[in-house]
């Protein structure tokens, strides 16, 4: 299994690379549009829920994370509220 990159541009689109196990990834490839205006931190968190699929962990602006659960074909559910109080924190790791 190869690690993969999840990027958000400016314009709030969010992207996903393929890593092909020799440190290099395929192109880009564009799986939401208008995502996460309001997070500031997003991390793959591996999967959390324990269905075998990756997940990520995203922080909004006023601290709140959130669980966005993936669906093992590149794309990820509707998240869902996991702690609060997260807004002092650089990063999230």
């Amino acid at each position: 299994m190869c690690a993969d990159l999840i990027a958000q541009d400016r314009a709030n689109h969010l992207y996903r690379y393929y890593g092909r196990g020799d440190g290099t990834f395929s192109a880009r490839a564009r799986i939401a549009t208008g995502w996460g205006a309001s997070y500031d931190v997003v991390v793959g968190a591996g999967d959390i829920t324990g269905d075998g699929k990756a997940d990520l962990v995203a922080r909004d602006t006023a601290g709140v994370l959130y669980r966005l659960p993936g669906n093992g074909a590149g794309a990820f559910g509707a998240r869902v509220k996991i702690s609060s109080g997260w807004k002092g924190h650089k990063g999230i790791f």
